[in-house]
């Protein structure tokens, strides 16, 4: 049998399946050399790592795009699964990074694999996939999503599909062959029988039933856990509004414009008169000219030349799109964030002083939202907003004890779930 299947390998093979052999071999190839997922890192990220973790710029913790070349991976794999065992064993790194952050204690994560780490580490490499820059005629586009899911599995039933094909077709080219009294290829009737012969085994149809229904569970339960997830989500946008300009290089203060986060449950929507605050003066911007600036004034009825409203003008409403958007079952009040709990609006939106436009950058699922309350320490110090509780905290814990939201209630069910 094998001394057959190596000579028609070498004489009369079909030269489409050997072709197919060799392609999926240099795919499954270069997916092993692969150490981790960097989409799955990412998800994974975001859930326990953002919090404190941004991987451009330093937030409660360092930055951590290069930490892959600042310690070794072995390092890494235990620091993030449990760096008190990892101080506790003497380790030298370990302990200066603790004091260098003042003793502040990172959760240890024994939930993580050593290969979910390795997803982190890849995620940490690999960065985010950045939004492609808007074109003419309309706004910022999504470069391509990250996957959900293995593709090693997507790899292996694209395979199964075409090597099936591969097969039918031969079978087919054999029979024609016999009809015409030519000489029939032995390793396709090889193929034939083999395969006959395994689907009337009970066991081998059992297998196969098995991994055909892992497979598509992992595919159902991949989907059901990204339905609600929009991160990354760029809608086009009816004027194109640079949020690098302003909030970056012209530092205008997020509640500037949307100075509902400061007082209420939302944040608003800035009205065009806002827009128009700056814009009566302000007529031509330094990269979309006087287009995007012209459909302000089309909105409000503002004559440009003379410098005045127009009279008896109908305004029009400026039909922006929502990026983020939560479930009505959760609660969630910006004022008690933003005011009370002094959170930078990066924590949650991610460096909108360097979006062109605006992108929904953190997953906002339940499960970001708890690891945030569980690492996030409370700001008691001038901070008179909640004088009389905090005074009560430090009764309770100690004067020097680090308080965080969990230990004020923030992960009871009412606090969102009312």
């Amino acid at each position: 049998m094998v001394l057959t299947m190596k000579h028609h390998l070498t004489k009369g093979f079909p030269k489409l399946l050997l072709s197919l052999l060799l392609v999926l071999s240099s795919l499954f190839a270069t997916a092993q050399e692969i150490s981790g997922d960097a989409a799955n890192g990412k998800k994974i990220f975001k859930t326990n790592c953002a919090a404190c973790h941004a991987l451009d710029r330093k937030l409660i913790g360092p930055a951590l795009s290069d930490v892959t070349e600042r310690r070794s991976t072995e390092w890494l794999v235990r620091w993030i699964i449990n760096n008190q065992e990892l101080r506790e064993s003497g380790d030298a790194d370990a302990i200066a990074i603790f004091e260098e952050y003042n003793g502040s204690v990172m959760t240890a994560f024994p939930n993580l694999s050593e290969s979910d780490v390795m997803d982190i580490l890849a995620y940490t490499i690999e960065g985010d996939k950045k939004a492609a820059p808007a074109d003419e005629t309309g706004g910022g586009e999504i470069a391509a999503s990250d996957e959900k899911g293995d593709n090693t599995v997507l790899l292996l039933i694209l395979g199964g599909i075409l090597l099936f094909l591969v097969i039918l077709l031969a079978r087919v080219k054999n029979t024609l062959k016999q009809v015409k009294g030519e000489p029939t290829s032995t390793i396709i009737e090889d193929t034939d029988r083999i395969t006959r012969a395994a689907l009337k085994n009970s066991r081998v149809l059992t297998l196969i039933t098995i991994v055909i229904s892992i497979v598509f569970l992992q595919q159902l339960y991949y989907g059901l856990m990204s339905v609600g997830i929009n991160d990354e989500y760029q809608p086009e946008q009816p004027i194109k509004f640079s949020h690098k300009l302003h909030a970056g290089e012209n530092q205008i203060d997020c509640n500037y414009c949307h100075y509902g986060a400061r007082k209420g449950k939302h944040s608003n929507i800035p009205s065009a008169g806002v827009c128009m605050n700056c814009h009566m003066y302000v007529q031509e911007g330094p990269k979309y000219g006087k287009e995007e600036i012209a459909k302000i004034y089309a909105a409000v009825g503002w004559d440009a030349e003379n410098s005045q409203y127009i009279e008896g003008y109908e305004q029009k409403p400026i039909k922006w799109v929502r990026i983020h958007n939560l479930p009505d079952l959760a609660y969630f009040n910006h004022s008690q964030h933003v005011t009370a709990g002094q959170i930078a609006c990066q924590e949650c939106h991610g460096p909108i002083e360097e979006m062109e436009e605006v992108y929904q950058y953190s997953p906002l699922t339940m499960g970001w939202c708890i690891n945030c309350h569980r690492e996030t320490q409370v700001k008691v110090e001038s901070n008179d907003y909640y004088t009389e509780m905090h005074e009560k905290l430090k009764e309770k814990y100690g004067a020097d004890a680090k308080i965080t939201v969990e230990m004020i209630g923030g992960l009871e069910c009412g606090k969102c779930h009312y």
